[in-house]
């Protein structure tokens, strides 16, 4: 299918904008392709054409909400994941967060998403870090994300959560990575 095509940009946007409004409402495991389908008037069988599932369109709209949080620098995700995050993302994500906190195929599908563009990210940018200790490359992958949730989960089980400074702060604290720049 020809992404350039104006007909494909009008159904994915059509089914993205849809599935990103059913989420603040719903959580993702209530949601089916033929809700996502009747809301966004468009047919199941274009659907798949475009997608393989419910899931996979959710990758697309995280990739399209999160293109902004990985084309700043990796110097300013390294040093305020955080803060990067919440300026670039967090405002339009924040409704659709808060419903699906409770649900696990939601953030398994999320975290994998994350693993993967963290993976490409790491990769790209491999010349500009330095491992502090034994660490193998392809493992800075897994504890880069493994800290993100971590930190993000203790915040959330305060009485009152840590601000994006004090997040931040404590990610760059525990990073085994040191950037070159």
């Amino acid at each position: 299918m020809n992404d350039s095509d104006l007909r494909v940009r009008k159904t994915k946007n059509a089914l993205y904008k849809t599935l990103l409004q059913m989420l603040e409402t719903q959580e993702l495991a209530s949601v089916t392709v033929n809700s996502i389908c009747k809301e966004a008037l468009i047919h199941r069988t274009t659907f798949y054409k475009h997608f393989y599932d419910k899931y996979d369109l959710l990758v697309y709209v995280l990739h399209e909400q999160f293109q902004d949080y990985f084309a700043l620098d990796i110097k300013d995700r390294i040093n305020h994941p955080f803060q990067s995050g919440f300026d670039t993302v967090y405002m339009n994500m924040q409704l659709v967060l808060e419903k699906q906190k409770n649900d696990d195929t939601f953030f398994k599908t999320m975290a994998s998403f994350f693993l993967t563009e963290f993976q490409k990210d790491i990769e790209e940018n491999m010349d500009k870090l330095t491992l502090t200790s034994d660490i193998p490359a392809d493992l800075l992958t897994y504890i880069y994300a493994a800290n993100l949730g971590a930190i993000m989960y203790w915040s959330q089980q305060m009485a009152t959560p840590a601000d994006w400074a004090h997040m931040d702060t404590l990610f760059k604290a525990v990073l085994p990575v040191k950037l070159d720049l």
